[in-house]
């Protein structure tokens, strides 16, 4: 926004009741090159939302993954999240850093949720997969639960849900397919599968998730407000998410997270799409 005092005195003097008939274009110039040149307030207008609310970024490499929602659709990213419906929690009120693990029916009525989504998307073309998959992660952050299937191949499928929500408002966001070459990962290899920021409920969130090496023995991501986000690392798969979208939805850049390894030895990797640095 342009310093409202010299612009209106700049449109005063271009008003055409105080000129002549054929006024000196000229002055008009230099008046117009003067508001161009005038500083800019203090108390200027909001710029764009720092939250996107698009689908993430299709990577470079193609990966053979279908989203989870109300609509399925043909993933060319790692990551992808289909707005769930709302529920009761969908502000992210009730969420924790530190994830509580799902048990008994509870647990029971979340991985049932997760295979029955599952089966459902892409026509049914991963149902068998689904079938022979197993319960790699069940876990809670407060009133979201998070369920990490894993099978033969590299066949992933992980949901996300707000268990609060009544039965005809509930909603799943997620993915499942096989993201990687088939190639369990081996030592301390890491590969994250999904990783970005995606929204549910107009309200953006960051996920990171894939498989890891059976001596990566925990994970941890220190968030831009300096909260530590513990992984849950069970079977062969990780994964961890907050409200917020500073996860970044390209595979040109990565995060840093902590990784401890089971001689209890740590150091810091970097998780990207393509993949985990050191």
């Amino acid at each position: 926004m342009k310093n409202s005092r010299n612009i209106d005195t700049l449109l005063r003097s271009l008003d055409a009741a105080g000129q002549s008939a054929a006024p000196d274009p000229r002055r008009s110039q230099n008046d117009l090159e003067q508001i161009l040149r005038s500083p800019t307030s203090a108390t200027g207008v909001a710029g764009p939302a720092e939250y996107k609310t698009t689908m993430s970024r299709p990577s470079r490499r193609r990966r053979r993954t279908i989203a989870l929602g109300a609509v399925a659709f043909a993933a060319t990213a790692g990551f992808l999240v289909v707005p769930a419906l709302s529920g009761g929690d969908p502000a992210f009120a009730t969420w924790t850093a530190a994830p509580g693990a799902l048990t008994g029916a509870e647990r029971d009525s979340a991985v049932s949720d997760c295979v029955r989504s599952s089966k459902g998307v892409g026509d049914g073309m991963f149902a068998g997969d689904v079938n022979a998959a197993e319960v790699a992660i069940a876990e809670r952050r407060g009133a979201w639960t998070t369920v990490v299937l894993s099978g033969a191949d590299g066949f992933e499928a992980t949901c996300t849900t707000d268990s609060t929500a009544v039965w005809f408002k509930k909603g799943s966001f997620g993915s499942v397919g096989k993201p990687g070459n088939g190639r369990e990962p081996v030592g301390r290899e890491i590969k994250a599968t999904q990783l970005g920021t995606g929204v549910i409920a107009d309200n953006p969130l960051s996920m990171a998730s894939g498989q890891v090496g059976p001596d990566v023995a925990a994970m941890t991501y220190t968030s831009s407000a300096g909260e530590k986000i513990t992984a849950t690392v069970s079977k062969g798969q990780f994964a961890f998410w907050l409200p917020g979208g500073e996860l970044p939805n390209s595979s040109d850049q990565d995060v840093p997270v902590e990784v401890t390894y089971t001689d209890n030895t740590t150091e810091t990797r970097h998780l990207s799409l393509d993949g985990a640095t050191l």
